[in-house]
C-alpha cells in the first residue's frame, strides 16, 4: 500500500531536525574546521636589480642593405629567376612551377610551391654585429654544420660562392675587410708555405658599411669617411695638363659608348681579314 502524500511532508520535516542535531552534536573543532581546504599560494615578486652599467648595443644588419658601390660585383651575376633570392641566403632553393592532377577526371590546375623561407638573426664576433637575414633550412641546417655564419660565409669552393648570391658575397666581402679574417688568412697561407700579406686597418670603411646597411641618418664618423672617399675619387690622376673639364667638344667615354666601339673594332677587324683572305686566293 502506497504511503499518503499527507505523510511526507512529515517526513522532511523529522530528516531536516535529526541533520540539525547532528550538527550540534558535533564537536567545536570539526565546525572551524572548513569542509574544503583550500591552500594559499604566495607569489615572491621579482625584484629589479639597479645598475649603472649601460648595456652593449649591438648593431643588426641587412646584407642586401650593404653599399654596393663600395662591394666588388658578384661574379655570377643577379638571379634572375625568383629575384627575392638575391636579398638572403636561399642557396639553391627556387620556385617550383606543377600541375594538381585530379584523380577522377584527371583535370590539371596550375600551381607554384615557394621554398619556405625562415628571419633569422646570427652574431657575427668579427664584425661585432647581428646579422639579420632570410634563409632557408637547408641554409641554416649548413651553418650549423660549419660553426657559424662566418665559416659559411668564408668557405671558397665555387658551389658555395653560387649558393651564396648577391647578399651572401656582400656580407664576405664585409667580413674580409676585418682585421680578424685577415689574420685567419695570413695563418692559411702560412700553413700553405706562402708569404703572408700585411694586415690593413679598414675600421673606417667597415663601420660606414655597417652605418649605411642600419636604419636611420648616418653617424658623424661614417659622414666623415664617405666625405674622405668622395675627395679621393675626385682628385683621380688625369693624364695631360689640362683638365678635362676644360676641353671642348671632348666628353668622358661611358661604359656603353666604350662597348660600342670595342665591338666596332672587332667587325672592322674581322671584315679586313676576310678581304685579305679574298686577296690571297684570288
Amino acid at each position: 500500500m502506497p504511503p499518503s502524500p499527507a505523510l511526507n511532508p512529515l517526513r522532511r520535516v523529522t530528516a531536516l531536525v535529526s541533520s540539525r542535531c547532528r550538527l550540534l552534536s558535533s564537536s567545536p573543532l570539526s565546525l572551524a574546521r572548513p569542509t574544503n581546504p583550500t591552500t594559499r599560494t604566495t607569489t615572491a615578486i621579482a625584484s629589479r636589480t639597479f645598475s649603472t652599467t649601460q648595456p652593449v648595443q649591438t648593431k643588426t644588419i641587412k646584407p642586401h642593405r650593404l653599399p654596393s658601390n663600395l662591394i666588388p660585383p658578384y661574379p655570377y651575376g643577379e638571379r634572375r629567376v625568383y629575384k627575392q633570392s638575391n636579398r638572403g641566403l636561399y642557396g639553391s632553393a627556387r620556385i617550383r612551377f606543377g600541375n594538381n592532377v585530379a584523380e577522377k577526371h584527371r583535370n590539371k590546375s596550375r600551381r607554384f610551391w615557394r621554398p619556405k623561407v625562415h628571419v633569422k638573426a646570427f652574431y657575427s664576433p668579427a664584425l661585432g654585429a647581428r646579422v639579420k637575414t632570410r634563409l632557408t633550412l637547408r641554409v641554416l641546417k649548413t651553418i650549423r654544420r660549419e660553426g657559424g655564419i662566418e665559416n659559411y660565409l668564408l668557405k671558397s669552393k665555387p658551389a658555395r660562392l653560387k649558393e651564396l648570391g648577391p647578399g651572401g658575397w656582400n656580407l664576405r666581402w664585409l667580413l674580409m675587410q676585418t682585421e680578424a679574417v685577415q689574420r685567419r688568412f695570413n695563418e692559411e697561407r702560412v700553413a700553405l708555405g706562402l708569404e703572408p700579406r700585411e694586415i690593413e686597418d679598414r675600421d673606417d670603411i667597415i663601420q660606414y658599411a655597417l652605418d649605411y646597411a642600419t636604419p636611420g641618418p648616418l653617424s658623424v664618423r661614417s659622414r666623415a669617411t664617405l666625405g674622405e672617399m668622395h675627395t679621393a675619387m675626385a682628385e683621380a690622376f688625369v693624364l695631360g695638363d689640362d683638365a678635362l673639364g676644360d676641353l671642348e667638344g671632348i666628353e668622358e667615354l661611358s661604359d656603353e659608348a666604350e662597348e660600342l666601339l670595342l665591338r666596332e673594332l672587332d667587325k672592322a677587324e674581322q671584315t679586313n681579314v676576310k678581304t685579305k683572305k679574298q686577296g690571297v686566293e684570288a
